[in-house]
């Protein structure tokens, strides 16, 4: 048995076992790809053309990355904040009218103090429409902007004192839950349940210094945007 001669079409690399076939494709074949080969001139316009467009997208990538990093790195958020309309509210008093619950505490027996404590302060800030006097922004790591008489960095220190005052806030609900449960504390598992609870509100794991960084970080992630969400920076 003699094995058949393949032949392969060096155009488009079909293959043929019969010469007379292969004689009848390659013809056809070559002519197809004349008509398809670019000339000179045709060959110096499109590499023109490319050129061109690559240039434009490098000028655009260049401005592109121009305004991001002024966006990012240029931008003073103080200025541009102190620079727009002024709120109606302020942060003192928003702050100072925030009231705990017995229904609030639930939220820190269930989470753990900080974690509930910082559920607690996102609900209420939602209920005041807090966006007028408290911004923070991802490019701006860990920074609360507040609004007093003017927008201020609200500092570890400043919030620490804030936070000593929700603190207190706490406690006194706790009184009342303690106060409001007393005819069950003979219960030896609503005992039970009421130690837990009272542990994970002193929480004396974790320094109060520590705690209020972590409280202040946590609402910074929350409640934080994008400057690529706001539609004018006017810069």
């Amino acid at each position: 048995m003699t094995s058949k001669h393949i032949i392969n079409c060096p155009s488009c690399f079909k293959t043929y076992s019969k010469q007379a076939c292969y004689e009848k494709h390659i013809f056809q074949c070559e002519e197809r790809n004349k008509e398809n080969i670019p000339n000179t001139k045709q060959l110096w316009d499109m590499i023109t053309h490319l050129t061109e467009k690559y240039n434009t997208v490098q000028t655009e990538l260049y401005c592109l990355k121009q305004k991001i990093g002024i966006q990012n790195k240029k931008l003073d958020v103080l200025e541009w904040l102190n620079n727009k309309e002024t709120p109606n509210k302020n942060w003192n008093n928003i702050i100072n009218n925030f009231n705990m619950s017995i229904c609030d505490l639930e939220l820190i027996f269930k989470n753990g103090f900080i974690d509930g404590i910082v559920s607690i302060l996102i609900k209420y800030l939602h209920s005041v429409n807090y966006d007028e006097v408290l911004k923070c922004y991802e490019q701006k790591n860990n920074k609360l902007y507040v609004f007093n008489e003017n927008w201020t960095i609200l500092s570890n220190s400043d919030f620490q004192e804030l936070f000593k005052s929700i603190y207190q806030k706490v406690m006194s609900s706790f009184n009342e839950y303690r106060e409001k449960n007393t005819d069950k504390m003979e219960n030896e598992d609503f005992q039970t349940e009421f130690n837990n609870n009272f542990i994970k509100l002193l929480c004396v794991e974790v320094p109060f210094e520590t705690k209020s960084v972590r409280v202040k970080n946590k609402l910074f992630n929350e409640l934080k945007e994008n400057f690529k969400s706001i539609i004018e920076l006017d810069i």
